[in-house]
């Protein structure tokens, strides 16, 4: 049996002094998709910003192929809030050693520089690798790929972002992560505010990215989106996993929210 890909160890955090998760045990096999499913404000997007190193981990570890990715230390409480706190105290999870290794989180929001334009923001995305696309000629190949499973980057690449409309901006968001070499892709919410005709064709391109290799862990409000994609699933509520449930025992939107809230829902 192979080693797993990401292990999460007794994970909480949050964002000081509120503990948003706690005790988090995950194990990603290589080679896996799985996604997350569970009520807004109840943690996904909290636990997949620790996991990245966005945020600090409170306690527990996070190990990604074989690499403990968080350092042991204690955690500390921010004394002062006026300044950048970060020059001051060594952190004990470096969100820049996080992508490095390869896993690369694409964010809820489409947090992408406005004022740059497409064709900018896929140029400086391989830099995340640091050394992991070692040549030009490999960069080109990951600029190639993410055209070909979202053509209108490629119409669109000299316009800035702020133009872009909101399916747009996810198109690029997602062609940055896969620019950046991805060893295992966190999306989190790719389906927010777009139209069902966009969900669908993102449904296309993101299961051809797992299909050409690359693991993924999904978070989205949309079962069907979810379902169509993943072969393991996880109800995540009030920061904690609640259910396990493989791909063929998923039921629809109605019935995992009465696994969530009762029957009543």
């Amino acid at each position: 049996m192979s080693a797993p890909l990401l292990e999460l160890r007794g994970l909480s955090g949050g964002y000081e002094p509120i503990r948003i998760f706690e005790g988090v045990d995950l194990v990603v096999e290589p080679g896996a998709s799985i996604g997350f499913f569970g009520p807004n404000g109840h943690g996904k997007t909290t636990l997949m910003k620790t996991v990245s190193g966005v945020l600090e981990p409170w306690t527990g570890d996070v190990i990604f192929a074989g690499e403990r990715l968080n350092r042991a230390a204690p955690r500390r409480g921010r004394r002062w809030r006026n300044f950048n706190y970060d020059l001051v105290t060594r952190r004990r999870m470096d969100p820049k050693r996080v992508a490095r290794a390869g896993l690369i989180h694409v964010p809820q929001g489409n947090l992408l520089f406005p004022e740059m334009t497409v064709e900018e923001v896929l140029d400086i995305a391989p830099l995340a690798a640091a050394g992991r696309v070692p040549t030009r000629a490999a960069a080109r190949a990951l600029r190639e790929q993410a055209e070909a499973l979202f053509p209108r980057i490629a119409e669109r690449r000299l316009s800035k972002i702020r133009f872009l409309s909101g399916g747009e901006r996810q198109m690029v968001s997602i062609a940055a992560g896969l620019m950046a070499a991805p060893k295992l892709l966190i999306l989190d919410e790719p389906t927010l505010g777009l139209s069902p005709k966009l969900r669908r064709e993102l449904a296309d391109a993101v299961r051809a990215i797992h299909a050409s290799g690359v693991p993924l862990i999904l978070i989205d409000q949309d079962v069907g989106f979810l379902s169509s994609l993943i072969d393991r699933l996880y109800l995540f509520d009030h920061g904690r996993i609640s259910r396990r449930l493989e791909r063929g025992d998923i039921p629809d939107h109605g019935a995992l929210m009465a696994m969530l809230f009762g029957e009543a829902a």
